[in-house]
């Protein structure tokens, strides 16, 4: 009988896909030999084998679950950014409101009360580092289908789901309602990890940060408690949620001020890898004038392909008003072009345009540097000598890099301040991001780990060269860090003791640190 049934299932497996008609002829061959077949075609089990995943069954949320068995499942974890992050989790719990991630916390915050050796992730886009927001071992509450956004016009207030991306939040505010919010610059990132982490955007000349244009957080604390966080109720939970992390709760609706939406005029202009003094210069420039061009915003990709010899430099430049005639990119306009863009278009498009592909290994890291041309030439010293060293290592058709340059001028703290600050640190002086990624194909485990070896091995000689030369300035960014990096650390002592203070006060049991440990976690801050 065993010897007949594994027949039926491989001659099924050399013609699944082909037609509905093989699914069926497999169905009925299962009955017949009298196997169960409920888990092909959906997910109505009554048990899992797996703790976590059964206890949800058993509290009615099992509509709600997607196993190994259930035909969602696969690509849903698919769709996870990198492939090195697209582990495979025991289930996925995919709530559809607050009410069902209540009940779904406060039943695995009692669930096996820490044994054994599974934890729980969460994941609003899924864009994060391996083990930030998916796990191996354990449940990963996936907020996918919470993905609504809804505008109110007389608080000029727009409500957002934590697992929308901001391409489809820009399409429907616009769509419906002709008005945006300050959100991410790739489409196809999440609002949750998106606003936790800080966010900027293209309008953070004129907004500050995304989080600082939340005025309300919608929280389920560990033990289930929901709770609104603002500046009336539960004021320390709403400071500390600006830029810190999944440490408190999860966030199930983000408020954030809406304004009138407009055309941006867009425009990418590349050039060769020649002019890397010249576009340096200009990026200090106009990190320096951004206070007198606050609508105006530029980043500058250096980006090394599979296969090529040079690296191309991509400087995206955006006017949030739509304004063609602006100066504020009249040096970058010198430097000769291999192309050159600029046109008006929509938030959302150009959301779109900006999206970055999926489905490589890749590690990615984020420094901080005063906004000086010797630190920004060494770091594109530093690029030039990694690629070289990854062509020798790994062959010019197994990996790609890129540098990301962004101007943190002192107005973008200055906003944030203005709106009663976040967790992260005041910017004194004008400054730039340096943030570097490496990728290979998805599934060359070995490539990724020499890879990402090379490319730490690089960073740490540009962090050391930028501290001794007075350069470095001690912030990382959460969105675009490393896992080995200490984001929250890089926030300042005082920061660091509030996150403390109000982790302890909301999850006295510390089931954000201990039972979901994907993403940087204030228990593993070292005291100051």
């Amino acid at each position: 009988m065993n010897l007949l049934i594994f027949t039926v299932l491989r001659t099924y497996s050399t013609m699944i896909g082909t037609s509905i008609r093989c699914k069926q002829l497999l169905l009925l061959s299962l009955l017949f030999l009298g196997v169960p077949t409920q888990n092909l075609t959906n997910n109505s089990d009554t048990t899992t084998g797996f703790l976590p995943c059964d206890a949800l069954i058993s509290v009615g949320l099992g509509d709600r679950i997607l196993t190994a068995r259930t035909q969602a499942y696969e690509p849903r974890i698919e769709s996870y950014f990198s492939s090195n992050a697209r582990y495979h989790p025991w289930c996925l719990f995919q709530p559809q409101n607050t009410k069902e991630v209540s009940l779904a916390i406060s039943t695995l915050a009692k669930t096996g009360h820490g044994a054994g050796d599974w934890h729980i992730a969460i994941r609003s886009g899924g864009h994060g580092f391996p083990g930030a927001s998916n796990i191996a071992r354990g449940i990963t509450i996936d907020l996918g289908n919470m993905n609504s956004s809804s505008y109110n016009s007389e608080s000029k207030i727009a409500s957002l789901g934590p697992g929308a991306r901001w391409r489809n939040v820009y399409r429907d505010l616009l769509d419906k309602h002709n008005v945006t919010v300050t959100g991410g610059r790739d489409g196809g990132v999440g609002v949750g990890g998106f606003l936790l982490g800080g966010g900027i955007s293209y309008y953070t000349g004129t907004n500050g940060f995304g989080s600082d244009t939340v005025v309300n957080y919608e929280v389920v604390l560990a033990n289930g408690t929901v709770v609104q966080a603002n500046t009336s109720s539960n004021a320390d939970l709403f400071k500390a949620l600006k830029g810190g992390g999944s440490n408190f709760g999860i966030i199930t609706r983000f408020d954030a001020e809406a304004t009138p939406a407009a055309n941006l005029a867009y425009g990418q202009h590349i050039v060769s890898s020649n002019h890397s003094d010249a576009i340096i210069e200009n990026i200090v420039d106009f990190t320096g004038k951004v206070a007198d061009f606050p609508t105006d915003h530029l980043i500058t990709l250096y980006i090394h392909q599979p296969g090529t010899s040079d690296t191309i430099i991509l400087s995206i430049r955006v006017n949030t008003q739509g304004n063609m005639n602006t100066t504020a990119f009249d040096g970058l306009q010198t430097i000769p072009a291999i192309s050159s863009s600029w046109n008006t278009t929509s938030l959302a498009d150009a959301s779109d345009a900006s999206q970055i592909d999926s489905g490589s290994a890749s590690a990615s890291a984020a420094l901080t540097f005063l906004s000086t041309p010797s630190i920004l030439k060494r770091a594109a010293e530093v690029n030039k000598a990694l690629n070289s060293q990854l062509t020798f290592l790994l062959g010019a058709d197994s990996f790609s890099t890129t540098m990301v340059l962004q101007p943190m001028p002192t107005i973008y703290s200055d906003i944030s301040q203005a709106k009663g600050g976040s967790m992260l640190p005041p910017f004194t002086s004008n400054a730039v991001m340096w943030t570097g990624g490496v990728n290979v194909p998805g599934g060359n485990d070995t490539a990724l780990a020499i890879a990402e070896t090379e490319f730490l091995a690089a960073m740490a000689h540009l962090r050391e060269f930028a501290r001794k030369s007075g350069a470095l300035v001690d912030f990382v960014y959460m969105n675009y860090a490393h896992p080995g990096q200490d984001a929250l650390g890089s926030y300042g002592a005082e920061s660091v003791q509030w996150m403390r203070e109000i982790a302890a006060e909301y999850d006295p049991q510390e089931f954000f640190q201990k039972r979901v440990p994907g993403g940087f976690k204030i228990s593993r801050v070292e005291a100051a």
